[in-house]
């Protein structure tokens, strides 16, 4: 059943790049446009080669192919090919349409996919490829809000209007989302930005939510200030229940150089993927009597449930040919009021394997970066960025060491980029990030530290 999913999904992505010479064929304006009867199509196809000091091997599913930052399966040196290292490879149609009296309807429709690999990102099938297989020889993995889906990025419509602000419905980035990767100097490059990379900081505590279906969402601009707030009907896998709400609200003000933003957010019921089953578990779906037993194999992962609250504050001064950025988040974690059971799906269709019970204490997350853009040249742009993440201590009793999850950790990252453009479509980029994890952040790790550089080339239309 997955396997033909994935076949039909792969199909589809085919069939829209298909597409693309005949858009551009029947374009009659200008020369540089894809747009047509006010529907453009638009896409990235970003690909690189990747090298960690301390890696894991090519997955055909992961975000990049491979693990840029370091991760608990990270341990052998690996050089391979990798995707969507600036930016993720998309291919989309979105459309704006006069309605009289000032409003627009507007749409979107998009899917992220890997150019290296032929195949759609899906992050749970990343991990589930790897149940029961020993760490040290797993596959690269990592969570994602992309998990196979045909249109496994946004998919969504709504009206506009100058004065009254945009309001939409469906599958769409969240405000959090949006506000992290603007204020982010790689802007939530896959490669070489933490908070890209590890989903958390952009998705209220938990990847999966950097995307969130069945939303609404609004959004304003008036001289100044801007803002916006999107609000989630609930786990529409869960048909018959209001599980999997969300919120977020959005507060911003741009003067002069500066611009700032506020944004507060909740997530009920997120969930969050962080490892595949272990040997146990995986015997467990195939023992009679098992709590477990039944659900299938490749279509299943660990899922530890939660309900979480996060605020982050965020700016950036534009001093002409350089910008300086700045964020902190504070993210908290407690175990759900309303828990999961057993076998309940989440994105993509993946059964979970629930622990409704992973806090004993709230967890406090934060997460922290500083960074800068600089124009070199008109062409030539330099990237630079930190960034520190901080877990308290959760367990029971209090720790700061690594024998547990649970204890007080931390991980440091920093990068460098140079991206030289040519022209309005085409990038050359290269660059390099270290990452170190310390204490509980570090627990169960193969390895400690990592040093990453990675090559690309990006096309955008």
């Amino acid at each position: 059943m997955q396997r033909a999913r994935y076949k039909i999904n792969t199909l589809a992505l085919a069939l829209m790049l298909a597409c693309a010479p005949v858009w551009a064929a029947t374009e009659s304006g200008t020369p540089d446009s894809l747009t047509m009867d006010g529907i453009t199509l638009y896409g990235t196809i970003d690909i690189g080669v990747a090298y960690q000091s301390h890696g894991s091997s090519f997955s055909d599913a992961a975000a990049t192919n491979v693990n840029n930052f370091l991760i608990k399966a990270s341990n052998n040196p690996n050089t391979s090919l990798a995707s969507n290292g600036m930016s993720i490879s998309t291919i989309g149609i979105k459309g704006r349409e006069p309605l009289g009296a000032g409003w627009w309807g507007v749409f979107q429709l998009d899917t992220g996919f890997l150019p290296a690999s032929g195949t759609l990102i899906d992050g749970p099938r990343s991990l589930a490829v790897n149940n029961g297989v020993p760490l040290a020889q797993q596959k690269s993995w990592g969570d994602s809000t992309r998990a196979g889906q045909t249109l496994n990025g946004r998919a969504f419509l709504g009206v506009e209007s100058p004065g009254y602000g945009t309001l939409t419905f469906g599958r769409q980035s969240t405000l959090l989302n949006d506000e992290v990767c603007k204020y982010d100097p790689l802007s939530c490059s896959l490669a070489f930005s933490y908070v890209g990379f590890f989903g958390a900081t952009a998705g209220t505590g938990d990847t999966e939510d950097r995307l969130l279906d069945g939303t609404l969402k609004y959004t304003l601009s008036e001289g100044m200030f801007h803002g916006g707030a999107m609000y989630q009907f609930g786990n529409a896998r869960e048909l018959s229940s209001s599980r999997g709400t969300a919120y977020q609200v959005d507060l911003g003000l741009a003067q002069g150089p500066w611009s700032v933003d506020a944004v507060l957010a909740h997530k009920n019921d997120a969930i969050s993927v962080s490892t595949p089953l272990t040997a146990a578990q995986v015997e467990a779906l195939t023992t009679p009597g098992s709590s477990t037993y039944g659900l299938p194999v490749d279509q299943t992962v660990p899922g530890t449930v939660s309900d979480n609250t996060s605020y982050t504050f965020l700016g950036e001064y534009d001093a002409g040919r350089a910008k300086f950025f700045g964020a902190y988040e504070h993210i908290r974690y407690v175990n759900p009021s309303t828990p999961l059971p057993i076998g309940s799906q989440t994105i993509g269709g993946y059964f979970i394997v629930t622990n409704n019970d992973a806090f004993p204490r709230q967890k406090i997350l934060k997460i922290a970066w500083v960074g800068m853009r600089y124009a070199l040249t008109p062409s030539l742009d330099l990237f630079g960025a930190y960034y520190r993440a901080m877990q308290s201590s959760y367990a029971k009793v209090s720790c700061s060491d690594s024998s547990s999850a649970q204890c007080s950790g931390h991980y440091n990252a920093l990068s460098l980029v140079l991206d030289q453009h040519f022209g309005k479509h085409f990038d050359v980029y290269g660059g390099v990030q270290w990452s170190r994890v310390y204490d509980g952040m570090g627990s169960g790790y193969l390895q400690t530290g990592s040093f990453d550089p990675s090559i690309g080339v990006r096309i955008i239309f």
